[in-house]
């Protein structure tokens, strides 16, 4: 099994938080690994994920690794598709 991203220390982080492009690149990986642990916990395949969201596999492993950007569209369609309620704050 594939081991959980760690999260950054507080000097890291704030380091992030200085560059909008490393904070919307941190924010993507965070949604894709938490997409990923859904899938895997309802025990479906990326396939699976992509028939209902009438993508392809290899979109579906482009949003879990952090690499595809994410319209409200697609989250609202992600939430559907999990069983999950998406939240935007």
């Amino acid at each position: 099994m594939e081991k959980l991203p760690r999260l950054p220390d507080e000097e890291l982080l704030a380091e992030i938080l200085k560059s909008p492009a490393s904070l919307e690149k941190y924010e993507r990986l965070l949604i894709g690994y938490q997409i990923k642990k859904i899938r895997r916990r309802l025990g479906m395949k990326q396939a699976a994920l992509a028939k209902k969201l009438k993508t392809s596999q290899s979109a579906v492993a482009r949003i879990e690794a952090g690499k595809q950007n994410l319209t409200l569209g697609l989250l609202t369609k992600l939430g559907f598709a999990l069983g999950k309620r998406i939240s935007v704050k």
